[in-house]
């Protein structure tokens, strides 16, 4: 359902059971506050007190706190706290530091921990125990040489002691992803797989049979970086599947830190102090992940922020004594304070309270499961078709109401699952502040197509309703959730949150980009080698050549499968291009090895593992900075649904794709490769199914994305079919296909002016240049591009063009079906980079208009914002003149490289008198690749 604003003014119009839902969170809110006012860490004053120390281990025994170790050889102490009161103990044999102490049976280890003087300490070589009945410390099995480490988490399950991370050369390097077990009883011990990621200085936990590694840091004292590799995402290690799993958006702990402790409290892991380069005060935040919603909360913070120490459980508090009160050594405390536990009751209000504890971001996909009927794509009483979950977003005045899927296991990416209980929805806020959300899942025969829901039954589902605080995203560079979501205005495309432009450039092919051998249930249907389009083989993408650009925590799925493919999408992101042309559906297309169904030739049932191993490709390519370039249909195909209209199996299509992916910043709808029939394909969609299947898209996704119209690549057959779209509201551009690149200003041009006549300016992108046959071949065939770069990117930019796609043709090498290698193209990505730098950062283009015949020279291009700004593309600068009859006042000349970029350069020329036709001089001289075309750059002075 559509976005829509709500107002207090008319908020009570809105349907009665979200109005009895939020009454009933009002009412828990004003329950909450008079509890969580008086839920605060208390300061102990204790009789006697306990060593100043920090980098220490504390631990629970029977009702006792140890406290233990820390710099120097020091004491253990003991807080009775019953009494109040600190006694000391028997010291460490030797400096043991940087440690999380745990109790097996009677004793307490230490392993895991470091011994010596900063930075360079090294680890224990042996474990360490402590009898407290005995008050006796001892020497126990040797640590393996090649698994000692300092700085680890440590926890104790099942009568063994596992360890995390760590790190072998005390401050200065080697931070490691290992994990190990050993057994205390035996001395055996054992490597596991490594974490996903590196970490020391932290504490682990475990819950519900579950390891919790949050926080810590990659400590690099070598490169000056001590403390500023921070771990932004946790990690969690399954002891009953014996994995680590899928690493997900909402591990992403609120406040980064390191030196921090951890502990378990019925249904979340919680986090509190450390230190980051944030702040010199040590951190006093407290932060809770509830391991059923995978949401964060916020518990109350300390009164004293401190690191390098631990918190323990005993009764009904949480306590956390000495540590440092500072990031690095000081100053150490010796101070006590706890915390009263929530109680059952207790952690429900706190929860569901509209004190938002629970921290998002701004941006950033918040993903909820509910747990409902359990299901398969198979079953009689299908899920994708009866079945609906709607999920209403609430903030102070904006409402989304957004579909939600079914998601087998919750965890189908990893176990290729098809059946299971579990339901998501995905959703972007935009606003900061408080959110509430209230879920729902319908259940009737056909119900995923209707828009009336008061018949249906309600299934009762797990977290039907919550809340969440959004709070200012942290990403920054390409990573779309630094500017956020890309919509259209004004014929560019233009980001909501931080009204800037941007220009789209980026690949085209291969259009069978999914049609990739490590999703689930992907192989092509069929070979073919007919006439018009690429041959193709039995043998689907694999990447093999990009797999050197996958990159330590990337993502992956299934034990490390998808690194090729994300590494090329690594390599694309890091030329400077920004967007990727794919298909989601090209059966009886060019390809046959695309389709989100669970089978090819059943249109009502999805493939909910495949979707999720997509789902994972296409967040990894928002973060770079890659749009995402739907294309939903080839022109063989519009008529496999519904006969091309917009019937059950096409909405149902729509819908699934929208459900799952429309939560990402940065997407396109695209109606269809050369929609439309043409004489080698006759079954084309109509004008009328055409308008009514933009229409169903726009006014079904909540996040109002481009819609956009792939077109045929020659006139009358292309422009028959525009004129009768054009002005369209529900058409935002088109995404232009075009024979001969000679004329592709002129093209854009016309197009732009019937739109904007037309009331609605089309946002145009050149995306399939010709002829079909070449396109734009390899670096190897043509090295300096010069067509390309003249008629196609320069003379699209400068004619009013939102953006290139290089379409890699049909019968050259790495074409648009079995390019295997983007970098066989790396120089047409440079090339293409240096127009998009030019554009973003010397001109205000959405504000600029095509005028091409203020320039002398044939084939030359002007752009202007007039009386402000005039970018020219000059094929060849021999006498080239500017008409400025129009303008008054002086202009300043620079010029810049097509071929080579880099910074503006003057010329012979560098000052322009407005009020007649002036000469531009001469250029630069340039080095390197010889070529006749430049920019001239004029700005008003």
């Amino acid at each position: 359902m559509k976005n829509t604003k709500v107002y207090k003014s008319d908020f009570f119009s809105q349907n009665l059971y979200f109005i009895v839902v939020f009454a009933g969170l009002l009412s828990l809110m004003s329950c909450a506050a008079s509890k969580t006012e008086t839920w605060q860490w208390e300061k102990i004053e204790a009789k006697g007190e306990p060593t100043a120390r920090h980098e220490a281990g504390m631990v629970a025994y029977k009702n006792k706190i140890l406290l233990m170790g820390g710099r120097r050889i020091n004491p253990t102490d003991v807080f009775d706290t019953e009494n109040k009161i600190w006694t000391a103990k028997a010291s460490t044999p030797i400096e043991i530091h940087h440690f999380q102490p745990v109790v097996v049976d009677d004793a307490v280890y230490i392993i895991g921990g470091m011994t010596g003087q900063w930075p360079n300490e090294t680890p224990l070589d042996r474990v360490v125990v402590y009898y407290p009945e005995k008050d006796e410390y001892v020497y126990s099995h040797e640590i393996p040489e090649h698994r000692r480490r300092g700085g680890a988490g440590v926890v104790a399950h099942n009568g063994k002691i596992y360890v995390v991370g760590g790190i072998t050369k005390g401050h200065m390097n080697g931070y490691q992803p290992w994990f190990d077990v050993y057994d205390p009883k035996t001395g055996e011990w054992k490597v596991l797989p490594d974490a996903p990621g590196s970490r020391d200085h932290f504490h682990a936990a475990v819950a519900s049979n579950k390891l919790y590694a949050f926080a810590g840091r990659k400590t690099s004292k070598k490169t000056g970086q001590d403390m500023a590799l921070t771990n932004t995402y946790g990690n969690v290690y399954d002891f009953e599947k014996n994995e680590w799993l899928k690493v997900t958006d909402d591990l992403a702990i609120p406040t980064q830190r390191a030196g921090n402790a951890a502990f378990v409290w019925k249904n979340e892991v919680i986090v509190g102090g450390g230190e980051s380069i944030a702040h010199e005060v040590a951190h006093n935040e407290v932060q809770a992940y509830n391991i059923k919603t995978k949401t964060w909360r916020n518990w109350p913070s300390m009164i004293q922020g401190r690191h390098g120490t631990g918190y323990v459980i005993v009764d009904d508090y949480v306590y956390m004594a000495a540590g440092s009160g500072n990031r690095g050594g000081g100053p150490e405390l010796t101070t006590i304070e706890r915390l009263k536990l929530p109680s059952e009751t207790d952690e429900s209000v706190a929860v569901a309270s509209t004190n938002f504890t629970e921290i998002r971001k701004q941006w950033h996909t918040v993903e909820l499961n509910f747990e409902g009927p359990k299901t398969s794509e198979d079953a009689a009483d299908n899920p994708f078709l009866n079945y609906l979950l709607q999920v209403e977003f609430k903030n102070e005045e904006t409402n989304y109401t957004i579909r939600g899927f079914y998601a087998a296991d919750g965890n189908a990416s990893e176990s290729s699952a098809d059946q299971g209980n579990i339901w998501s929805v995905r959703f972007t806020p935009e606003e900061l502040g408080d959110w509430t959300y209230s879920a729902v899942l319908y259940h009737q025969d056909n119900i995923a197509l209707k828009n009336d829901v008061a018949t249906a039954e309600k299934i009762s589902i797990s977290n039907a309703t919550g809340g969440f605080k959004v709070v200012a995203s942290d990403k920054e560079g390409v990573d779309f959730r630094a500017h956020g979501r890309l919509v259209a205005s004004n014929g560019y495309y233009k980001f909501t949150g931080s009204d800037k432009y941007w220009m789209k450039v980026g690949a085209n092919s291969p259009e069978n980009l999914l049609g990739y051998v490590d999703f689930d249930d992907t192989y092509r249907m069929e070979a073919s080698n007919e006439e018009g389009e690429a041959s193709t083989t039995n043998e689907i993408h694999s990447y093999p050549l990009h797999l050197k650009d996958w990159k330590t925590g990337d993502p992956t799925w299934k034990d490390g499968k998808g690194k090729a493919l994300i590494g090329a999408l690594n390599y694309l992101a890091s030329t400077g291009m920004n967007s990727v042309y794919f298909l989601t559906m090209n059966i009886l297309g060019d390809g046959k090895d695309v389709w989100p169904y669970a089978k090819p030739d059943e249109f009502n049932r999805f493939d909910v593992s495949k979707l999720e191993q997509w789902e994972i490709v296409f967040r990894h390519m928002q973060s770079k900075g890659l749009l995402l370039h739907i294309v939903l249909q080839e022109t063989e195909n519009e008529t496999l649904l519904d006969g091309g209209d917009t019937g059950p199996l096409r909405q149902l299509y729509l819908n699934e794709l929208m459900a799952r992916f429309g939560h990402h910043l940065a997407l396109n709808w695209n109606l269809g490769e050369e929609n439309g029939p043409a004489h080698w394909s006759p079954l084309g969609q109509n004008d009328a199914q055409r308008k009514a299947m933009a229409k169903f898209i726009k006014e079904s996704d909540a996040y109002n994305h481009p819609v956009l119209l792939h077109t045929h690549a020659q006139d009358p057959l292309r422009s028959d079919i525009l004129d009768s779209i054009v002005g369209y509201k529900y058409v935002d551009g088109l995404s232009l296909q075009q024979e001969e690149r000679t004329e592709t200003s002129e093209v854009i041009e016309r197009w732009k002016k019937k739109s904007e006549a037309a009331g609605n300016e089309w946002l145009i992108t050149m995306d399939e240049i010709g002829k079909w046959y070449q396109g734009a071949v390899l670096d190897s065939e043509d090295p300096t591009h010069d067509s390309l770069r003249k008629y196609v990117l320069w003379g699209t930019l400068l004619s009013g063009g939102a953006g290139v796609e290089w379409y890699f043709g049909a019968k050259h090498p790495h074409n648009d079906l079995n390019s295997e290698d983007w970098r066989e193209r790396n120089r047409l990505w440079q090339i293409t980079n240096h127009a998009r730098v030019f554009f973003e950062e010397y001109l205000p283009f959405w504000q600029m208009k095509p005028e091409h015949s203020l320039v002398n020279i044939e084939e030359a291009y002007c752009f202007r914002e007039k009386g402000e700004v005039y970018a020219l593309f000059l094929p060849d600068t021999k006498e080239a003149t500017i008409n400025l009859l129009e303008e008054e006042g002086e202009f300043q000349v620079h010029w810049f490289d097509p071929v080579n970029g880099g910074e503006l350069q003057l010329g012979s020329v560098t000052t322009l008198s407005a009020g007649a036709v002036r000469e531009l001089g001469v250029p630069p001289t340039t080095k390197g690749t010889k070529h006749d075309d430049w920019v001239c750059l004029l700005k008003k002075i």
